[in-house]
């Protein structure tokens, strides 16, 4: 696989997320706000410049963003106890239960809808699905670990687990 390649394979699976993000009756929202607030679910309790690692977004726009969604009520910011400089975010518990519902979805799920618009073979399909989700899975956990400056064994830890060992200290 070529760069350009690559790149666009990233344009397509921010595609594929994006429409396994939403449901028909969800209101327009700009990405960074689903990617966000999906990745604060996932791990609440992270920084502004984990959350900027791990979303991949600028940090200004990450810090905009953050700002309107407490404005907003869908996430609380406060900060961190160990290091007042720092800003910790966590979602509304209302948030937790609508990201759980549509944003949480199984990327495999997804792969699979795509997939088989290429391929009546189910069975085929499936089994394709879950091998690129696998490798998916691990490719993201691999590069989150080096966007948060984490190496080792601990770049296939539980997510939750990354932000703990980039800062040395467990969240709470």
């Amino acid at each position: 696989m070529k760069a350009g390649e690559l790149y666009l394979l990233g344009k397509h699976l921010m595609e594929l997320a994006s429409h396994g993000m939403r449901d028909d009756a969800d209101p327009e929202v700009p990405e960074i706000f689903l990617v966000l607030i999906s990745v604060i679910v996932e791990a609440p309790g992270l920084s502004i410049s984990e959350l900027t690692a791990r979303s991949g977004f600028a940090q200004s726009h990450v810090s905009a963003a953050v700002a309107q969604l407490r404005e907003q009520g869908a996430v609380e910011t406060r900060p961190d106890p160990a290091d007042r400089r720092r800003t910790l975010i966590t979602p509304v518990e209302g948030l937790v239960t609508a990201v759980a519902q549509r944003q949480q979805r199984d990327a495999e799920q997804i792969l699979t809808v795509a997939l088989a618009e290429l391929d009546p073979d189910v069975k085929a399909v499936a089994g394709r699905a879950a091998r690129l989700a696998q490798a998916a899975d691990e490719l993201y956990r691999l590069l989150t670990a080096r966007a948060l400056g984490v190496s080792g064994e601990s770049a296939l830890m539980p997510l939750r687990s990354l932000a703990e060992e980039a800062t040395a200290k467990p969240k709470n």
